[in-house]
């Protein structure tokens, strides 16, 4: 006898029952996967194994494909991090020709918490039942014995409804097979070539087996603990190192960030240590003016206190934290651009001691004083400290320490910023981080990116944003010159200032790295002279995908490499990636695997580890300290693991490929709730990133009416920009009809923030209704139901193909409207037909229809 079970997943919406269809990542996107092509992997069972299946099954009153279903189905769950499984019964025409290819609905509901040998007959019940509704039905299988239920298992999601599970082909087919003559087992694993690699049908082969044995050793461990493989290894980082390149020594015993600068101040004293628009400094200069500056701080500053920055993005910013951390305090930066409500917040948040600012910011900052001392920087005087605009004003009620000329001693521990993040209360939390973990971060992140002295380092973010971090550490500890560039200048003169720096190294948010290479992609000619010495681009803070891979690849020289990352201000280095061209063909870009000192694990919503996916959770000395003043909103994501080393909850999920390398799924609290549905934006992004036309996609949620409404912004891969109205057809056919948009709009480029990232609150309003009106509903019935819909949706107007779910309808308004129509028209719609086609157009004709009977 044969038992066979398949899956086809990831579109999210299949249902049944309501049962969300199951999301099974891909190698490929599925919108521009080609046809359905078969491949097959086959696992035979260990003697041991087979015997013992053979020995649970039994015990438990089961057949062994019940047993293997329950297997598959944790699997799945662990694939999918769902608990609702929708899957399918069928018979195998190979083995049963009688049977057909029909497919039965079987909604599985797994209890990850509980033993498998409680799962074990639960879901075998389910499937018998599912087999005997079936048969009572008059299916292919009528008259099928309800405890045998048919021997193939196929589950299948992508596919709106009972008819299409029936037929579609499966993405994956697991059947467990036994050998003529020994009996011997053997998984079979069938799957679409078209959407998974070899690789990835042979690991989750070997999944299956993994958890079927866990579970047939201790049949009483929950589900959730099952094992379906170890811990990845570590693979050797393989991005190629310079001529010459020496890795940086890793911290000493006690040593702080402050002391491995004058360590590397003292060997590179001549070399240019910094330059921006107000000027250059070598490292002697650097190591002399933030002495000075150190030394006028002090009597205010010092260990355990807190120095505010407020300076724009320019080199005294650098020398600003440079010298705040000269003193023993923690800076705490602040951006200029930001109104001074916001600003003054931030300061009475931290209970800064005083505020350095570059000397045309001093007025500005003496309004948001409040009491502190204003300290205004000359980074050119790298002297004593006494040039223009060197000198210090007192607040009123400040409190000044005498100056003992003393260097005060802050070590690895003590804090060396607090970086202002956003809140999902809404008020900012500032991650407190310290020296030592700082330096480790530079160093683990040096050695990676194999900085040194040779290097030319763009400093694109401003010193408010943790990505700042690792440019302006990396390079300083290691003899670079790093050159702050404004990363919103015009893309040719951004261009310019590289070429102009013999920039080696790029690192930046994936929109900056777009507005840099954008109007490049197709001219080769031109990319060897604007970025020709750029050896490694390193992307961040945001997700990257197959457009960016692709334009790096046209845009940068041969010898270039590309690497992706992930890094929250709570962990400044997690994870990294170097792209390349077998990255190709897939979807969005890894973010890799753990690096140096860092330690991760997948954990599911409750907080139990999983291999596969799940949110991230960081573990390791490196991990920040937690959020200042703000301990009750710290515990809920930092805490301390047995061995007492700190751990941090992300909110990123992710999942894991068949590599090892880690995928971003997107966060944890993005998920909108839509007329009772979750959807997590970064889906249908993903689905817009493959049309052909659209670049960037970014979808929000339009809250100006009382229904909440879907709202996607594109913009262009190619010279013409995206058709909205093809674009919302093309959702149409992939996505179910509350994850379609309401509205597409096509943007030339995205807006960006400060920090170089999308600035949300730029986006324009969509219209209320397209401007053109050539759809307009035009004969009476039309416009009879035009008028309804109105009233129903409190909207102007309607479009006579518009979709009444997506334009901000739910279930029960669309309930609402039907019963109108039928008092005001006296005809009695069927509710599946509409839901086929909900559009002022089909309930026209179905009212035509009715009426001509």
């Amino acid at each position: 006898m044969t038992d066979t079970a398949s899956i086809r997943s990831g579109a999210r919406h299949g249902h049944v029952d309501g049962a969300t269809a199951i999301d099974l990542a891909t190698d490929r996107p599925r919108p521009t996967a080609g046809p359905y092509r078969a491949g097959t992997e086959r696992l035979p069972l260990p003697a041991a194994t087979t015997a013992r299946l053979d020995e649970v099954s039994g015990s438990a009153g089961v057949p062994p494909w019940s047993t293997v279903l329950t297997a598959w189905a944790a699997v799945l769950h662990r694939h999918t991090g769902q608990s609702e499984l929708l899957l399918g019964l069928a018979a195998d025409p190979a083995t049963d020709p009688a049977a057909g290819p029909g497919v039965l609905p079987l909604l599985l509901r797994l209890r990850p918490g509980a033993p498998f040998a409680e799962e074990l007959p639960r879901i075998h019940a389910a499937a018998a039942a599912a087999a005997a509704i079936d048969a009572a039905a008059g299916a292919d299988t009528a008259g099928a014995d309800p405890h045998t239920p048919p021997p193939e298992l196929r589950a299948v999601a992508g596919h709106p409804g009972e008819r299409a599970l029936r037929e579609a082909a499966p993405d994956v087919a697991l059947s467990l097979e036994r050998e003529e003559g020994d009996g011997a087992a053997v998984l079979f694993l069938r799957y679409n070539t078209s959407l998974l690699s070899r690789s990835t049908a042979t690991w989750m082969l070997g999944h299956c087996l993994t958890l079927l044995g866990e579970a047939l050793t201790d049949p009483g461990r929950p589900v959730r603990e099952l094992r379906v493989q170890d811990e990845p290894p570590a693979d050797p980082w393989p991005l190629p190192a310079p001529a010459g390149f020496t890795a940086p020594a890793p911290p000493g015993p006690g040593e702080s960030v402050v002391d491995r600068f004058l360590r590397t101040a003292a060997a590179h004293a001549g070399r240019t240590a910094l330059t921006g628009p107000s000027g250059t400094l070598d490292y002697a200069a650097l190591e002399r003016v933030t002495a000075a500056t150190a030394r006028r701080l002090r009597r205010f500053g010092g260990p355990g206190r807190r120095v505010a920055l407020l300076c724009a993005h320019d080199i005294g910013a650098v020398v600003g934290a440079w010298s705040v951390l000269r003193t023993g305090a923690a800076y705490v930066p602040l951006d200029p651009r930001q109104p001074d409500g916001r600003l003054t917040r931030l300061l009475l948040d931290v209970d800064a001691a005083a505020i350095v600012c570059d000397p045309e910011l001093a007025d500005r900052a003496s309004l948001l004083a409040r009491g502190r001392q204003i300290v205004p920087l000359d980074p050119t005087d790298p002297g004593t400290g006494t040039g223009t605009g060197t000198g210090v004003r007192p607040g009123p009620t400040a409190e000044v320490r005498p100056d003992t000329g003393e260097p005060p001693t802050a070590g690895p521990e003590a804090l060396a910023y607090l970086l202002h993040t956003s809140g999902s209360t809404g008020k900012p939390k500032a991650v407190m981080q310290t020296r030592g973990n700082v330096l480790a971060h530079a160093l683990t992140y040096a050695d990676r990116i194999r900085l040194g002295p040779g290097d030319q380092v763009p400093l694109l973010a401003r010193h408010t944003s943790d990505a700042a971090v690792m440019d302006l550490y990396g390079a300083l500890l290691t003899g670079a010159t790093l050159h702050v560039l404004d990363p919103l200048l015009p893309a040719p003169r951004l261009r310019e200032r590289l070429a102009a720096a013999g920039a080696t190294v790029l690192h930046c948010t994936p929109t900056v790295f777009r507005h840099l290479t954008g109007d490049l992609a197709e001219d080769a000619a031109r990319h060897e002279a604007a970025l020709g010495t750029v050896r490694v681009v390193v992307l961040g803070g945001e997700e990257a995908g197959q457009h960016d891979l692709r334009r790096f690849l046209r845009a940068f020289p041969d010898g270039s490499a590309l690497v992706n990352g992930l890094g929250p201000t709570e962990c400044t280095l997690v994870a990294q990636h170097l792209a390349g061209r077998a990255d190709l063909g897939g979807g969005t870009l890894p973010v890799g695997g753990p690096v140096e000192g860092v330690r991760i694990r997948l954990v599911d919503a409750d907080g139990h580890p999983t291999e596969l996916r799940g949110e991230l959770e960081v573990r390791g000395e490196r991990v920040a300290t937690g959020y200042w003043g703000q301990p009750e909103l710290a515990a809920g994501v930092f805490g301390a693991a047995p061995n007492g080393n700190r751990y941090y909850r992300t909110g990123d999920l992710v999942r894991r490929r068949a590599d090892g390398a880690l995928v971003f799924l997107g966060r944890r609290d993005r998920q909108i709730k839509i007329r009772g549905h979750r959807i997590e934006p970064g889906e249908i992004e993903a689905v817009l990133r493959g049309h052909p036309t659209v670049a960037e996609a970014v979808l929000t949620v339009d809250t100006r009416r009382p229904t909440a409404r879907l709202v996607a912004y594109v913009t262009p891969a190619t010279a013409f920009p995206p058709d909205a109205e093809e674009l919302g057809r093309y959702l149409a056919r992939t996505l179910p009809e509350h994850a379609v948009p309401w509205r597409v709009v096509a943007l030339e480029r995205l807006p960006l923030g400060p920090t170089g990232k999308l600035d949300r609150s730029a986006l324009p309003a969509p219209e209320e209704a397209p401007a053109d009106t050539g759809d307009a509903p035009n004969t009476p019935t039309e416009r009879a139901v035009a008028e309804v819909w109105c009233r129903v949706l409190g909207l102007p107007s309607a479009r006579l193909h518009s979709n009444f779910i997506a334009s901000g309808g739910d279930s029960v308004q669309l309930l609402t409207l039907l019963s109108e129509l039928q008092a005001e028209l006296g005809v009695e719609l069927d509710l599946l037909e509409i839901l086929a086609a909900p559009t002022v157009a089909t309930m026209a004709h179905l009212i035509e229809r009715e009426n001509r009977c």
